[in-house]
């Protein structure tokens, strides 16, 4: 009996996990073939290419203190600000409405009178959303590459191509902190126009005017008799973790707080990834922390709900 029990057991995980694996292949499909999240993918791309192109031309190589030898990671630090301020809005565009769309369809319905169960079905999007994410991040980094390589001919060490790696796996995760406030307010939220524009309202406020809000209210709290640096209230803000990691300062966004530190982030080869680590390990802690803690919310949220029409 035992052993029939556990064999039981293993089947329905498998069924679980190949229910999973489909409504993740679903989304996905969905989501690479809607027209807007092309328009906008394409746009996205199209900015990135225009960046890689002209610090080719331009010859921008030393702009962020990189050594000369290693000019495709400088390309790509002259690209972070543009990857930080525009990568969110991928990530919003695939989970404001992920949710909405499935409960005013109907297709939660049909999908919930198969043996698919909720977890499933959270389970796969969540998973569908991060798989079109990785894919867009990596033709960023196919386009960036792929530009300055075909231009200029050189030769990509493994040096670069590791940090060139781990630099897209923390957009990935910063990418996902916003696809998982998306999703959390999506489950939410009943319709899709308001969904969106509370997602809006905070990539505004935390990627391009936390700088100059912050600063602001530093200087009202401090005249008040309350002692906070701007530095210290940035630190709400997803894309001050991403900003440090990547490019070694404290804030990118408009009118930002003007901290630079030593390392200029994981593209700077004057540094070894151990004194990175190092100086910025708390930074990398959280952004790998956020959105698992953002994402996790979001299932357990869609697990509470009536997500039924």
């Amino acid at each position: 009996m035992g052993n029939d029990m556990n064999s039981e057991s293993g089947d329905n995980k498998g069924i679980g996990l190949r229910n999973i694996l489909f409504v993740a292949q679903k989304e996905f499909a969905d989501n690479v073939t809607n027209s807007m999240f092309l328009l906008l993918t394409a746009t996205y791309l199209l900015i990135i290419f225009t960046f890689s192109y002209r610090s080719v031309i331009l010859d921008t190589s030393l702009k962020y203190g990189l050594y000369e030898d290693f000019i495709l990671l400088s390309v790509f630090g002259g690209l972070i600000e543009q990857v930080g301020w525009f990568i969110p809005l991928i990530g919003i565009a695939l989970g404001f409405n992920t949710v909405i769309k499935e409960r005013k369809s109907g297709s939660l319905n049909v999908l919930l009178t198969h043996p698919v169960f909720r977890d499933n079905i959270i389970a796969g999007k969540l998973l569908g959303i991060t798989g079109v994410i990785a894919f867009v991040i990596m033709s960023t980094v196919v386009i960036s590459s792929g530009t300055l390589i075909a231009m200029l001919g050189i030769q990509v060490s493994l040096m670069e191509i590791t940090r060139i790696a781990l630099f897209s796996v923390f957009t990935l995760f910063y990418a996902l902190i916003y696809a998982g406030i998306a999703v959390l307010i999506s489950t939410v939220v009943y319709e899709a126009t308001n969904s969106l524009i509370y997602n809006v309202a905070i990539w505004i406020l935390t990627c391009i005017f936390t700088g100059s809000i912050m600063e602001t209210l530093s200087d009202l709290l401090t005249k008040a008799g309350i002692d906070l640096k701007a530095s210290e209230l940035i630190m709400i803000s997803p894309l001050h973790y991403y900003s440090k990691i990547t490019q070694g300062t404290a804030d990118m966004s408009f009118l930002g707080v003007g901290v630079q530190y030593e390392i200029d982030g994981i593209l700077d080869a004057q540094f070894t990834l151990a004194q990175w680590f190092n100086t910025f390990w708390t930074d990398i802690t959280a952004i790998l922390i956020i959105p698992i803690i953002l994402l996790f919310a979001s299932f357990i949220m869609f697990m509470r709900q009536d997500i039924t029409l």
